[in-house]
């Protein structure tokens, strides 16, 4: 068995609460996230693998509709590869911007020349012999007129009002910070073109097991600095009622493309905090969603 297929296995064997306390005490190692995800512990996301990195972006291409030529587009939560600024110019994208909360992406460039000499032959796909001349993961980003920015909200605070045509996350939104939520929300309205689209794709499962094991926390255990926000297992925790709230109340017209539920309540609800025991079940149930934002009119 390879070392990643190891550290699979191990993951699996650990119940949820031996996953929060080795996260806890593993985060506090003076190491990289890069050096984490080499080791296959903390890693955001499956990008770096070329095929997967395709059929996000293609799926919220579907989901978004024709887009106009020479699109702009960002991706919010890229997490462990850039594949997408390759993808977004193979399909004839003018601009884009990949927005993180840390340097999480892979630098190598093999995993882009992977990717470009994959796309090359296919048709309908833009010449991309400039990119397969770049030297470093630099260089193609300035082939592709891409910037990647790692500060999070303080990035999409540096994107021009009404500029982007496509915006798209993967299983990124319920990373974002609670507080930050609502700003976020603002701030993508505020880049997004009138005739703009986002689709996003939210997992309101915990990410120790998938089940709602975050939700037997307080608040103010959850959201202390020294738990789950610094140890690599933290989500908001909204629920999907929730976060419709959020993207209605920064003037989006949200559309349910489709929802992943539970058949049954994952864990009982007298095991939650206080704080989620009086949800609705039917919120409670939805384990995933897509959902496209268009401007309200």
């Amino acid at each position: 068995m390879t070392q990643d297929g190891i550290t699979a296995a191990v993951k699996r064997a650990l119940p949820w609460w031996a996953k929060i306390g080795a996260k806890v005490v593993l985060s506090r190692l003076p190491l990289s996230a890069r050096s984490w995800q080499r080791l296959g512990l903390f890693s955001p996301g499956g990008m770096e693998d070329a095929d997967y990195a395709r059929g996000v972006f293609e799926r919220h291409l579907e989901a978004a509709g024709p887009l106009p030529e020479g699109f702009t587009y960002l991706e919010l939560g890229p997490g462990d590869s850039l594949a997408t600024a390759v993808i977004a110019r193979a399909r004839g994208a003018s601009r884009g911007y990949l927005i993180d909360a840390g340097a999480y992406a892979s630098r190598s460039i093999d995993t882009y020349r992977r990717l470009i000499a994959k796309l090359k032959p296919e048709s309908g796909v833009r010449d991309l012999a400039e990119l397969e001349a770049c030297r470093t993961v630099d260089e193609i980003l300035e082939a592709a007129n891409c910037t990647y920015w790692q500060d999070g909200i303080e990035a999409l605070g540096r994107v021009p009002d009404d500029s982007v045509d496509f915006i798209f996350s993967q299983a990124a939104l319920e990373h974002i910070p609670l507080g930050e939520f609502a700003d976020t929300c603002r701030q993508l309205y505020r880049i997004q073109r009138e005739t703009g689209v986002g689709s996003h794709r939210i997992d309101f499962q915990d990410h120790l097991g998938g089940s709602l094991n975050s939700l037997r926390f307080s608040e103010t255990l959850w959201e202390a600095a020294w738990f789950a926000p610094r140890s690599g297992f933290y989500t908001n925790r909204l629920r999907f009622s929730e976060v419709l709230d959020h993207f209605r109340a920064a003037g989006f017209e949200a559309d349910v493309r489709s929802i992943r539920r539970w058949d049954e309540m994952p864990l009982a609800p007298a095991k939650l905090d206080p704080a989620f025991r009086d949800l609705a079940e039917d919120d409670l149930l939805i384990s995933g969603a897509l959902v496209t934002l268009r401007k309200n009119g």
